[in-house]
């Protein structure tokens, strides 16, 4: 009887988990979920990137290396996206350097977790490749915001 009392609360335990681990799983991101600002770090931490996307599937993007890093006098290179969709989980672009300073690139995107794009940059020669994680830059902002007003509450 007793092991049949446990088989039973193991399969409801279960059952439970499932239920909520469905509940859970966020719906996959559209187009519409992508527009707005982007930013991210790339692996190395040495180069930092902005993407706008617009309502319209167009953009800009520009990215730059960090001020205390010898590569910060390379400057900013900016680019205009003339065009970005998503097909199933990728994120296609067209994109041309407006900066003299911006090479021509190929982009390739994919969807992330929650509120991610992992952005793969890389030269039209491809000699060199960048890899990016981007986030929503008010995500980034609210939870800057918000740590910084705890951390701020608790020095006083």
């Amino acid at each position: 009887m007793q092991t049949l009392r446990f088989a039973l609360l193991v399969l409801l335990l279960f059952g439970a988990n499932a239920v909520v681990a469905e509940k859970k799983r966020p719906a996959p991101q559209t187009a519409k979920d992508l527009i707005g600002v982007w930013i991210g770090f790339d692996q190395d931490d040495l180069e930092f990137v902005r993407v706008e996307l617009r309502p319209d599937s167009t953009g800009y993007c520009a990215q730059v290396s960090p001020a205390d890093s010898s590569l910060h006098s390379y400057g900013v290179q900016v680019y205009r996206i003339d065009k970005w969709s998503v097909k199933g989980g990728d994120i296609i672009f067209d994109v041309t350097p407006v900066s003299s300073n911006a090479e021509p690139v190929h982009w390739k995107g994919r969807l992330g977790g929650i509120a991610t794009v992992n952005l793969e940059v890389k030269g039209a020669n491809n000699k060199w490749k960048l890899r990016f994680v981007l986030n929503p830059e008010s995500r980034i902002q609210a939870a800057n915001q918000e740590t910084k007003k705890a951390i701020d509450s608790i020095r006083k």
